[in-house]
């Protein structure tokens, strides 16, 4: 204890008890933050899985989006194929590409997006989207209501808005899609459609990108890290002899 107070009055350990502090405080903010991230993704699976236990919903109208959120659904309707969106940097097993928005609207209802599917491309950006016969006219549509996340994005939602249709967005926005379709009714939200679907492209749909697994590895990597600067901390201050 001593050799502990002797070297604290120094300025060396001044200024090493100071930043050890202040990152070791750093270090368990980062550990609690992706606990809390780890707790937030187990809690997003269980509100799917109860939700999706339950029976399809047959109508959707503004304001269910978040009632019915994960909740299957199965709708008639149309699909508008004339004025599809395309979802750019989705990358499926390490090949870049799409998913395929395509706006659908049901009688007595809203339109509503659904994304059919990833479609991917070989580095030109290109792609050319099925004007298949069965998406044509009356059809009936399975899937799961959705809200993605927009994330961390920078710039505006659409990247080509000269260059006609498909249209490609960088991220969902909903009032950019509403006014490319001349601001129509819009529910804010996606229909994931089922695996199946007609002329539906890959599926690769999760409520979460990755599990609560991942973020406990981070957090055990950043507690790790904080127990090591407490015992490096203490080796030089308490235990190293001069």
């Amino acid at each position: 204890m001593n050799r502990f107070l002797k070297r604290l009055k120094t300025r060396t350990g001044i200024v090493s008890t100071v930043a050890a502090f202040v990152v070791a405080l750093i270090f368990l903010r980062l550990g609690l933050w992706q606990l809390d991230r780890a707790d937030e993704k187990n809690q997003i699976l269980a509100t799917q899985s109860q939700a999706t236990a339950l029976a399809p919903v047959e109508s959707l109208k503004s304001g269910d989006e978040k009632i019915q959120l994960y909740r299957r659904v199965n709708l008639t309707g149309e699909f508008d194929l004339n004025h599809q969106f395309l979802l750019d940097n989705r990358t499926v097993n390490g090949q870049p590409g799409f998913d395929v928005l395509t706006p659908f609207y049901f009688p007595g209802g809203d339109y509503v997006m659904v994304n059919r599917g990833w479609v991917g491309h070989s580095g030109n950006r290109q792609v050319t989207l099925e004007q298949s016969p069965a998406l044509r006219g009356e059809v009936s549509l399975a899937g799961i209501l959705a809200t993605p996340s927009r994330g961390f994005t920078l710039g505006e939602s659409v990247s080509n808005s000269d260059n006609g249709w498909p249209v490609v967005l960088q991220f969902i926005d909903y009032e950019t899609i509403a006014a490319k379709l001349d601001k129509i009714p819009l529910l804010q939200a996606v229909i994931i459609a089922a695996q199946g679907q007609p002329s539906s492209y890959r599926y690769h749909w999760k409520p979460v990108a990755s599990g609560a697994e991942k973020h406990l590895g981070y957090a055990f990597q950043w507690f790790a890290m904080l127990a090591a600067l407490i015992a490096l901390y203490l080796y030089l201050m308490v235990f190293k002899n001069d």
